[in-house]
């Protein structure tokens, strides 16, 4: 079993790191990763084949900017 580390806590304010994984069809996977990395700060992705059938998971990181507080 492979362990992944856990991003790096920021601090409070800043940027947020968000791991995503994505399953399903190798085409939708890559097409939904691409339009993600051209859209948002977004780490390389890792692609690994699905264990009980042909589709593909993928794995990225990315970085949720900080928004304006939310009104209480």
């Amino acid at each position: 079993m492979t362990s992944r580390t856990p991003a790096a806590s920021s601090a409070p304010g800043s940027a947020q790191p968000v791991d995503v994984r994505l399953m399903g069809d190798d085409r939708a996977v890559r097409a939904l990763v691409s339009a993600l990395q051209q859209s948002a700060a977004c780490g390389p992705a890792t692609y690994k084949p699905m264990r009980d059938s042909n589709g593909t998971r993928a794995y990225l990181s990315v970085i949720v900017p900080v928004g304006p507080a939310p009104a209480t």
